[in-house]
Formats: structure tokens, sequence, C-alpha cells
């Protein structure tokens, strides 16, 4: 596979980078395919469709991420200076946010949880009352036709 940014090859600094993190992600609870893609909700054919497709990209894609990241930097001594003040900073307040990220998961997955419970809530009383419905329907109609 060749990486080309705005034109130049960039597979040799880039490509060490996109493999090393791929390979972290291996074996993840929840790996993700092409059909995980927002891009999914298009394909609807209708509310009920799209509400199920939403909650289960919902289901997917809820945690918050914790991992490190490069942190930007400029050029010249003042931006090298402010780089490693950053990443220590970053070190000394690591802590803090990954308790946050884990209370915020955490809300965001019994949010999801109830969208999804209002959901098959609302299928289930639809479907009953279409029942209803149907056996009103028909109970009426022998009421209708002479004997």
């Amino acid at each position: 596979m060749r990486i080309i940014v705005a034109g130049k090859d960039k597979t040799m600094e880039i490509g060490g980078e996109l493999t090393r993190r791929a390979a972290r992600h291996q074996g993840a609870l929840s790996p993700w395919s092409p059909a995980d893609s927002a891009l999914s909700l298009k394909t609807s054919c209708n509310r009920a469709d799209y509400l199920e497709r939403f909650s289960k990209l919902l289901m997917l894609r809820y945690a918050l991420c914790t991992e490190p990241f490069p942190i930007p930097g400029k050029s010249g001594t003042a931006g090298g200076l402010m780089k490693k003040i950053k990443a220590f900073l970053w070190k000394l307040l690591r802590y803090q946010h990954d308790r946050m990220a884990h209370q915020q998961n955490a809300i965001n997955e019994l949010i999801i949880s109830a969208q999804v419970f209002q959901i098959a809530s609302a299928k289930h009383n639809l479907t009953a009352l279409e029942q209803r419905v149907k056996a009103l329907e028909s109970e009426l109609s022998t009421l209708r036709t002479p004997l």
C-alpha cells in the first residue's frame, strides 16, 4: 500500500505509524467494518430502519478514546519548549482525563441503552396495537355480515 499526501509519497513517514496503530486495535471488542460507517444511514428505507441503524452505530462508537496522541508543536526553540511543557502537563493530568472519560463513557452507554430500550418498547406497543386493531376489525366485520 502506498500513502500519497499532496502528491508526495509519504509511505515511509506515515506507514509505520499507521501499522502500529492498526496493530493496537486488532482483537478489539467491537471491530468496525465499512458497514459501520455513518454513510450506511443513507441506505435506510424508513424511520424505523434508520433508528435501528443509528442505535447500532451509537453502540459501536459511544466510548471516548483515551489513547496517547502526538502533541502538536511549532518549530523553533520556543515551540520545542512548549511541546515539552504540554507533554509534561498531559502526563500530570492524564489520570483526571481518564477518570472523566470513564464517567462519560458510562453515561453514554446508559443513554444509548435507554434509547434502544425505548425503541424496542415502542415496537412492542405498536405490534400489540396493530394486533388489537386487526382483532377489532375482524370482530366488526363479523357483526356487519348478515346471518
